[in-house]
């Protein structure tokens, strides 16, 4: 039976995080929020309501639609929900038709040309361009959730801000990028998000660190 609960937002207003570095050994100290660090457990119910929160004016059935696929592609790609529920509201503003001036395609705004060739490297298969554009954004989805699950591999044990090199590996265009992800963040935050009976003991739990 699902019971109703509020997960008060933990962390609310919290001291600015260490200064970190980046691979130039440059890397502004600035005040952002532990949000991203809050455990959120993987349903899709909560996604939605994040939607809802950071884009309240889509529709229910798209919003639960997206949510379903953020949940599958992240079960299998781990990447915390609020995360990119917060990077797909600054990139596309959730308008999976979405094309930027550098050509980023879907929801995610994945750059396939510069994927691909990392793909390639990586020898995994390579992004399909034409499942990226469809409104079924599951692909979309997968592939998004699989990028940042490289980047967070790869980066977090020494960039706290790892995901902002979804935008960018320059400092100042990631410093720009993280103050615009924190909007979304601090929206997420003031929620009160509801949950069911199984996610009682994990709600006050923080996401341990990798």
């Amino acid at each position: 039976m699902i019971l109703v609960l509020g997960i008060l937002a933990l962390f609310q207003g919290c001291s600015s995080f260490k200064t970190t570095k980046n691979s130039k050994g440059k890397y502004a100290r600035e005040k952002f929020g532990n949000f991203d660090k809050v455990y959120i457990p993987n349903e899709a119910p909560l996604i939605a309501q994040m939607i809802s929160i950071v884009q309240p004016e889509l529709e229910v059935n798209a919003r639960n639609k997206i949510a379903n696929d953020i949940h599958h592609a992240i079960k299998k790609h781990k990447v915390e929900p609020q995360i990119i529920v917060a990077l797909i509201d600054t990139e596309s503003n959730f308008q999976y038709n979405k094309v930027s001036s550098t050509g980023d395609l879907s929801l995610g705004q994945v750059n396939v040309d510069v994927w691909n060739a990392e793909f390639k490297r990586m020898k995994l298969p390579l992004i399909q361009k034409d499942l990226l554009v469809t409104e079924d954004q599951g692909y979309a989805m997968e592939k998004m959730a699989q990028i940042l699950n490289i980047l967070k591999s790869r980066h977090s044990k020494r960039d706290r801000r790892w995901y902002a090199r979804y935008h960018s590996n320059t400092t100042k265009y990631k410093m720009d990028y993280l103050r615009k992800i924190e909007v979304r963040m601090k929206m997420l935050s003031q929620a009160r998000l509801v949950s069911t009976e199984k996610s009682l003991a994990l709600s006050n739990q923080i996401a341990p660190s990798n």
